[in-house]
C-alpha cells in the first residue's frame, strides 16, 4: 500500500508516525552535524525549510524509533541526547504583540515546557539565561531557528521602520548565540531571504552559509534521482490517468517542477510541494 504524501506537513514526527512518505535528506544532517557548530541556510517558500528544522529536532532529541529504515539510522550516536531550543517567527505572533515582547513570551514558554524559571529582565539576558538554563543539565543546547527573517520581510514594502526596528532587535538576539559558544551544539537558521552579514547578523559572523554550497545544493527538494526512486506509484498512476507513457510524463514534470539550482554545477532540483500538489 502507499504511503500518504504529507501535503502541507512541516511536523517530522508526524510524518513517520502517521505513515507519511518521506524523502531521505538524512545524510546532509549527519553531513552538518559532523562538519561544524553555526549554520545558515536560505531556500524559497515551500521548499522543505520547516520539515528539516524538525528533522533536526528529533534527531537531536534523540528519537531513535522514527528515523529507522532511514541513512543515518546505524550512523548517529543515539547515546548523546541535547536539549533543542526551537524558534519558528512566523508561529510567535509578533505582528499582534510586536517583536520584542513576542519573543520574552515565547523565550518565557520554552522555559516553562523545560521546567525553568527565567530572572533575568532583558530580552538578550533572558535568551542567555534559557540556554545556560537548558546546557546546565549535563548537554550543550541545540538552536534551532525557522523564518529568522519573517519579522522584517513582513514589514518591507509596507512599515520600513517597523522593519528597520525588528532588524536591530534581531541583531540583539542573534548576537547572543555568538556569546554562547561554550553552551551550544549546534545553531541553524533558516529563512527565505539571505541578509548581508554586517546587518542582522553582524554579531553572529562565524555562521557558514549554506545557502549556495556544493555539498549541501540538494538538500531541500527532490533530485530527478528521488522523484523517480520514492513516487513510482504516483508516477504510473498519473501517467495512466493522463494517458501518457511514463517517459513522457517524467518529461513534463521536468518541464513544469524541476530547474532549480543552489549552486553553479549542482544537480537541478524539484520544488517538493509542488510536486506533492501535483
Amino acid at each position: 500500500m502507499a504511503k500518504k504524501l504529507p501535503l502541507g506537513l512541516q511536523d517530522f514526527r508526524g510524518i513517520i508516525e502517521d505513515g507519511y512518505k518521506y524523502v531521505d535528506k538524512t545524510r546532509y544532517l549527519y553531513l552538518l552535524s559532523t562538519s561544524g557548530k553555526y549554520f545558515f541556510l536560505s531556500r524559497p517558500r515551500r521548499f522543505g525549510k520547516s520539515i528539516t528544522v524538525s528533522t533536526l529536532h528529533e534527531l537531536y532529541s534523540g528519537s531513535r524509533e522514527l528515523f529507522e529504515g532511514l541513512w543515518i539510522a546505524d550512523k548517529w550516536d543515539w547515546t548523546k541526547k541535547h536539549p533543542v531550543l526551537r524558534i519558528s517567527f512566523t508561529a510567535i505572533g509578533f505582528q499582534s504583540l510586536g517583536l520584542r515582547a513576542a519573543l520574552v513570551q515565547e523565550l518565557e514558554l520554552i522555559a516553562e515546557s523545560q521546567g525553568l524559571t527565567l530572572k533575568a529582565q532583558g530580552l538578550a539576558t533572558r535568551f542567555r539565561e534559557l540556554i545556560g538554563g537548558m546546557a546546565a543539565r549535563g548537554s550543550k543546547t541545540v538552536v534551532l531557528v525557522d523564518e529568522y527573517d519573517a519579522p522584517i520581510i513582513h514589514y518591507l514594502g509596507k512599515d520600513l521602520e517597523k522593519a528597520v526596528e525588528n532588524r536591530e532587535t534581531l541583531r540583539e538576539f542573534y548576537t547572543v548565540l555568538k556569546d554562547c559558544d561554550t553552551l551550544l551544539e549546534l545553531v541553524f537558521l533558516t529563512g527565505v531571504s539571505k541578509f548581508s552579514k554586517t546587518g542582522i547578523f553582524s554579531g553572529l559572523n562565524n555562521l557558514v552559509d549554506l545557502t549556495m554550497h556544493p555539498d549541501y545544493a540538494p538538500m531541500l527538494g527532490y533530485t530527478q534521482t528521488e522523484l523517480e526512486s520514492n513516487f513510482p506509484e504516483e508516477i504510473a498512476g498519473a501517467a495512466g490517468k493522463l494517458k501518457l507513457d511514463e517517459r513522457e510524463l517524467l518529461e513534463q514534470l521536468r518541464v513544469w517542477y524541476n530547474g532549480y539550482r543552489f549552486e553553479e554545477n549542482a544537480e537541478t532540483v524539484y520544488n517538493p510541494v509542488s510536486v506533492n500538489n501535483f
